[in-house]
């Protein structure tokens, strides 16, 4: 890493075709898994396998929402979840699908603590060249084409 960070990157955009989601959601289904978890699962595994390393630490936007004072409340109010997701011993899937889903899911248990709160918790060695718990995030969106028509109007 340089010792600045520089925020030179990217973003990869996947497109899942209907038939590899209905693949996904089928396992999913047999793991009692979300499609989301099991897709965070294959991003922990290629990752795992990218890095050579078994202990990882993945970012996760959430809409933090889940009082119900704030479901109709206009703004933004989106937090950062850090799943950390272990890969060691050489996991089945099914084994792995059940550790991303605990993991999963005591985060959202805890989702109302604000992202600086759980660095200030855990301090981490903090360095210019990364930020101080994770350095990938995988983003969930589900971009479903429909169309959006009002008299006179199209809309793209």
């Amino acid at each position: 890493r340089p010792e600045q960070q520089s925020f030179a990157g990217a973003n990869v955009t996947v497109v899942i075709d209907a038939e590899l989601t209905r693949g996904l959601k089928r396992l999913s289904r047999q793991h009692g898994t979300t499609l989301f978890m099991t897709v965070l699962t294959a991003w922990a595994a290629v990752l795992s396998r990218l890095s050579g390393q078994d202990d990882l630490v993945i970012g996760v936007p959430s809409a933090n929402r889940g009082r119900r004072e704030t479901e109709e409340l206009i703004g933004f109010f989106v937090n950062t979840l850090a799943l950390r997701l272990d890969l060691s011993g050489t996991p089945s899937v099914s084994a792995l699908l059940e550790r991303t889903r605990r993991t999963a899911l005591a985060a959202q248990e805890h989702q109302d603590l604000p992202f600086e709160q759980v660095v200030e918790i855990v301090k981490p060695p903090r360095a210019l060249d990364h930020t101080p718990l994770f350095q990938v995030m995988l983003a969930w969106e589900n971009n479903a084409v429909g169309s959006f028509d009002l008299p006179g109007l199209s809309v793209e």
